[in-house]
């Protein structure tokens, strides 16, 4: 069975990501909002880490043959042959039924499952598309053809969605370089909150702020970042590593965003703003 993608928008493929080859300057991928990855696999009855379509809207697939699809993630509009259906609720799909998926409200990132999961070319082990290190195993255009694994029967749709959650309240523990800087003036970093810039991408999250003073010059050589990451540059502005994030850097981590928030962080539109929480881990 295929999958025929119709209009590809800003979609990706995406599973549960390539381990084991940072020390080669590649970095794990894999989906943004990991909890809404998982969720739709098991909505599905998916082996948890299935191949699904990532997409910041615009996206719509037409059925080769009968399936079951399912939308998690951000809360968007979406059509099945222009009748309005749910989301993480999954779906039947007749051969030759087209689902459009347009406009997103609340977040950024929605998944597209297919029971059975997508298939087809790997690159080190996963089908991810990497956006930094221009990874593509499977590269999707309009009309490109995707294969779907093997259907194991109906979804499970049994499974607990909780509602996407704004991004107001991010869990934070501290990073390695909180040494270069002043005490008071460490915390005055994460005591306002701080607003989302820039479009949505899949490498990392910028955040504007109150001023930052730095009275160090020595620049750092590079070492390695995590998923998570919050790095201070030298304009004053935090980044935070999401999952295409390069796997070295140079400007200092001032500290490391825990997991479940990062999915929050990856899911926070233009203009959100966010405040701290620090937690001992």
């Amino acid at each position: 069975m295929t999958l025929l993608v119709e209009h590809v928008g800003f979609t990706t493929v995406q599973d549960a990501g390539r381990r084991g080859w940072a020390h080669l300057g590649v970095s794990h991928s894999g989906a943004a909002d990991r909890g809404s990855f998982h969720l739709a696999n098991r909505l599905l009855g998916n082996s948890p880490g299935a191949a699904v379509l990532e997409s910041a809207g615009g996206v719509a697939v037409r059925a080769t043959s009968d399936t079951f699809v399912v939308i998690t993630g951000a809360e968007c509009d979406a059509a099945l042959n222009d009748r309005p259906v749910s989301h993480c609720q999954p779906l039947l799909m007749r051969a030759g039924d087209l689902l459009r998926v347009s406009t997103v409200h609340h977040g950024v990132w929605m998944y597209l499952g297919v029971a059975g999961g997508i298939d087809g070319p790997e690159q080190l082990g996963s089908h991810s598309h990497d956006t930094f290190g221009n990874i593509v195993p499977l590269p999707l255009d309009n009309g490109s053809e995707l294969e779907v694994g093997v259907l194991q029967g109906p979804p499970l749709g049994m499974d607990t969605p909780v509602a996407l959650r704004n991004s107001e309240r991010v869990a934070i523990a501290a990073g390695p370089h909180g040494y270069m800087f002043r005490q008071d003036d460490l915390v005055d970093i994460f005591r306002q909150p701080w607003t989302v810039s820039g479009e949505p991408n899949r490498v990392g999250i910028r955040l504007m702020g109150p001023a930052v003073h730095r009275d160090f010059t020595d620049e750092l050589h590079s070492f390695p970042l995590v998923r998570g990451a919050v790095q201070l540059t030298p304009a004053g502005e935090l980044v935070v590593m999401l999952a295409d994030h390069p796997t070295t850097g140079g400007y200092p981590v001032v500290g490391v965003v825990l997991p479940l928030d990062v999915d929050r962080l990856a899911q926070a539109r233009a203009g959100a703003r966010v405040t701290w929480q620090w937690r001992q881990v």
